[in-house]
């Protein structure tokens, strides 16, 4: 009877995760077929912006959570630079980007506009008052 060979602990190992020295530097590298794919599989290509965009349109609808200033103007700015990396990359317009974007300028406009309102309303209760007394 013939006893069975003990295994060795790189035995189990995956074949392209072993590393070769390479011919010319005698340094050891991955083969070329580990390097070009991933063994599981690579994930697709994504948006470069996506990101921001994200972000844009969050920071932008914080506006409703009380951040009536700074969520717009974060909101713009990280969406003109979604809507500019997705473009630098050929993925066409990033739409969360430009809502973040358009409604940032919406709701800076809209806190502009009150803040005027409310200092011409000051202004005029203000005259009203010193001509009447």
């Amino acid at each position: 009877m013939n006893a069975a060979p003990t295994p060795t602990p790189d035995q189990f190992d995956h074949p392209s995760a072993r590393q070769y020295p390479h011919p010319s530097t005698g340094q050891h590298e991955a083969p070329q077929s580990y390097q070009r794919q991933n063994v599981y599989g690579q994930r697709a290509e994504e948006d470069p912006g996506k990101v921001l965009g994200i972000v844009s349109l969050v920071a932008t609808l914080s506006t409703f959570l009380g951040f009536n200033f700074i969520g717009p103007v974060i909101g713009i700015i990280t969406g003109h630079m979604a809507r500019k990396r997705s473009q630098e990359a050929g993925y066409g317009d990033n739409e969360m980007g430009k809502w973040g974007f358009i409604l940032g300028l919406v709701f800076l406009g809209l806190l502009v506009l009150g803040w005027a309102l409310g200092i011409s309303f000051g202004i005029v209760g203000g005259l009203a008052s010193l001509m009447a007394g």
